[in-house]
């Protein structure tokens, strides 16, 4: 999934928990490994080439190239996320929990610099939860635009509907 993907999912989980900023960030992980496990494609990094056991950065354009297109990808995504969720005292608790949805990404290229523990055991366990089956460039896009949709529908319907039940008769 693309990191826009996962900081709006990461803060629709974290909006139902606006008071409690921690919680939101650990929910905002577990969504991250919940929703790699929906077929999808990522994006290619172009200055990351990985080999066999090895991982080399190539300091060139290429990698001006791949932060700015980070960059955006998370900008984007934590913006849409603070626009959809942020306000009445949940805006902490939104920004953490579209960063821990973020954060197991950055990790894998973390553990590709160090690979020790307990970034070791992590990448384990996100490659053994990511999907194997990878979409087309057209449908990955198409179907994360549409898994977006459907999230932002159903935390709505789930906040309205919580909202009702806490207004009392």
């Amino acid at each position: 999934m693309i990191l826009s993907t996962h900081a709006i999912v990461g803060a629709a989980v974290a909006s139902f928990m606006p008071e409690h900023p921690v919680l939101a960030f650990v929910a905002g992980v577990a969504s991250h490994f919940a929703i790699d496990a929906i077929p999808h494609s990522d994006y290619r990094l172009k200055s990351i080439s990985i080999g066999r056991n090895r991982s080399a950065l190539t300091f060139d354009q290429l990698i001006l190239r791949d932060l700015t297109l980070l960059a955006a990808d998370v900008g984007i995504g934590v913006a849409v996320a603070l626009w959809l969720y942020a306000g009445s005292g949940a805006t902490l608790a939104v920004l953490s929990g579209a960063i821990g949805a973020i954060l197991p990404d950055p990790l894998q290229l973390a553990y590709r610099l160090y690979p020790k523990e307990p970034l070791r055991s992590l990448q384990r366990f996100h490659v053994w939860v990511h999907t194997k089956r990878k979409l087309g460039p057209r449908l990955a896009a198409t179907s994360q635009f549409a898994f977006v949709l459907l999230v932002i529908g159903v935390a709505d319907v789930l906040q309205r509907s919580f909202a009702m039940g806490s207004a009392g008769p």
